[in-house]
């Protein structure tokens, strides 16, 4: 069942993007309903319902993962029942920024902790201040889509500003987990002997 949904959902995405070439509104509103399937498919299935009842990073990556979920169900949503409204403007504001900030920008928050280290060969402590630039990110993004759908461009413009800074805090946090990662074990290693 759950391999058969994921098939379903994914076909229809992929439909809706093809059909865009001819017919637009139609295509988007299909890829928007396949958007939706897969966030609700990912909010059903991912692993993520279960570690985020644990603690430290798990917990972390959990609570990034499961809003970007439902960040993919709006922006789908957005999609769907909007598409005419695609080519520019508040609407279309709210359209993009739902995946790409909030779906993508939560996926890389979840993921940096585990990709960055591999990537860099530096490991990368934990802390609970991560928390600070992830909801900074998701409140200012809510701030951003209300004032972008009832057409108040103070909230939009401050949300915006809100989310660049909870992106630079994300790009200020992680080499400052790396150093205080290395640092640590730089002081946990016994004295030289002399000699």
């Amino acid at each position: 069942m759950a391999r058969a949904s994921f098939l379903v959902v994914i076909a229809l995405f992929i439909a809706g993007l093809g059909l865009t070439l001819g017919l637009p509104s139609l295509g988007l509103a299909g890829a928007g309903l396949g958007l939706v399937g897969l966030g609700l498919w990912l909010l059903r299935f991912d692993l993520a319902r279960r570690t985020v009842r644990q603690t430290g990073l798990t917990r972390f990556i959990a609570l990034c993962l499961l809003p970007g979920y439902v960040w993919l169900v709006v922006g789908g949503g957005l999609w769907a029942f909007a598409a005419a409204r695609f080519g520019g403007g508040p609407c279309y504001d709210a359209m993009l920024h739902t995946i790409l900030l909030g779906y993508a920008f939560s996926m890389v928050f979840g993921h940096a902790p585990i990709i960055l280290p591999a990537v860099t060969g530096q490991p990368m402590r934990y802390h609970p201040r991560f928390y600070v630039h992830l909801g900074l990110l998701h409140l200012a993004l809510v701030m951003r889509v209300a004032g972008d759908l009832a057409a108040w461009p103070a909230a939009r413009h401050w949300g915006g500003l809100l989310n660049e800074i909870a992106i630079l805090m994300f790009l200020g946090s992680s080499p400052t987990a790396i150093l205080a990662a290395r640092n640590s074990r730089a002081s946990s290693k016994p004295p030289a002997l002399p000699g």
